[in-house]
């Protein structure tokens, strides 16, 4: 079965087949994407006075919010590295038709929706103009487009033609952008386009061309496969963890669920001497130790930083081998926390869509979220 499916992943029948649309195309382009989100960001003229925001507050949906958990992240980010990333303000996102806190004229909030005309977005972004927050817009067109104009507001356009989620390093790079622009985040243009030639060199490795006997994502992608994939995350990887889990909801369209170190440690342990019922994968995104990708065992490496979120995975690692839940470590690549994002984050773009394929699933469409949208309308 192991053979038969490594011959289906690098058969170039399946991908016409089974990926009619090319999205594997639209992965391969995400790294020049990143590049031309972080040039036309630089174009972006703000007002001075905006640089001394007391917040920054991401509004979105699906795709366009994880966006900003992804930069949260790795502003809050604390990792020793060449990177001096450290937030200035608080970043934060809501996920909701209204802002679970006050916004004062000193609150920055980027809208951001691919289409335009997500429900939940173009109301925050209302209530964002009422109150005289600093408002920036992020979008392909739509309702949220034509209300930036019509209100004055900074519009970035989100120049790509894909999937909603295929676009999120693109959104991510245009708000890394703007923060940087208005030196609430410390990002400069030589490690932004470091981080971008780093995930083009791993997109060269991890696409499709490359057989399975060199391809990490498809190796990945084959252990994986017929198992319950639950995501643990923390740190720089703790968003990370919410994005693996729904590209393997919406480009596997496999069941998948997420949890965030070090919370876990004190709720769901409890739960794994209880029988899952079916076989499951504990699949760990770890952006600080040097583990290798492992299955089954977890092999350490010498020289690791002894830090509090060190601790946190090597305890649950040793708690999942305590009771023979299989278990894989997957650490990001590159120099700088920025290039760790963009490499997992393409990683799991690309190990999603080798999941789909062997399961025999377009990955492109998602019909069970559009019809829910149009349940939705017709139910307003």
């Amino acid at each position: 079965m192991a053979e038969e499916a490594k011959h289906l992943i690098d058969d170039k029948g399946t991908y016409s087949r089974v990926d009619p649309s090319g999205l594997r195309h639209r992965l391969r382009a995400i790294p020049d994407q990143c590049l031309a989100a972080w040039q036309s960001s630089q174009k972006l003229s703000l007002p001075g006075a905006w640089s001394s925001g007391s917040k920054v507050v991401v509004g979105g949906m699906g795709g366009s919010a994880m966006a900003g958990d992804l930069a949260a992240d790795l502003a809050a980010s604390k990792l020793s590295s060449a990177s001096t990333l450290a937030p200035r303000v608080p970043i934060l996102v809501v996920r909701d038709l209204a802002f679970p806190f006050s916004l004062d004229q000193g609150t920055i909030f980027i809208a951001s929706s691919y289409s335009g005309n997500t429900e939940e977005t173009i109301a925050l972004f209302d209530q964002a103009v009422k109150a005289k927050a600093r408002t920036i817009a992020i979008g392909s067109g739509g309702k949220l487009s034509q209300r930036a104009r019509n209100a004055g507001v900074p519009l970035l356009h989100i120049d790509v033609s894909s999937e909603p989620r295929t676009a999120v390093a693109y959104n991510l790079m245009l708000i890394l952008g703007v923060l940087s622009g208005l030196r609430l985040l410390d990002l400069d243009e030589d490690e932004a386009t470091s981080a971008i030639s780093s995930v083009s060199h791993n997109a060269s490795v991890w696409s499709e061309d490359v057989p399975a006997v060199d391809n990490p994502a498809k190796r990945i992608a084959l252990e994986l496969m017929d198992n319950l994939i639950i995501v643990y995350g923390s740190g720089l990887f703790s968003g990370m963890a919410r994005r693996w889990k729904s590209q393997f909801n919406e480009n596997a369209k496999m069941w998948s669920f997420y949890e965030v170190l070090p919370e876990l440690l004190h709720n769901s342990v409890e739960a794994f001497a209880s029988p899952i019922g079916q076989p499951a994968m504990a699949l760990i995104l770890d952006p600080l130790t040097k583990d290798d990708v492992t299955s089954g065992a977890v092999v350490r490496k010498p020289g690791v930083d002894s830090t509090i979120h060190e601790r946190h995975n090597r305890v649950i690692l040793e708690t999942l081998a305590n009771h023979d839940i299989p278990r894989m470590v997957l650490n990001g690549d590159g120099s700088s926390p920025l290039a760790r994002i963009l490499n997992m984050l393409l990683l799991g773009d690309y190990v999603s869509y080798y999941l789909a394929l062997l399961r025999g699933v377009d990955p492109s469409p998602n019909p069970s979220i559009n019809a829910a949208k149009e349940l939705l309308l017709g139910s307003g």
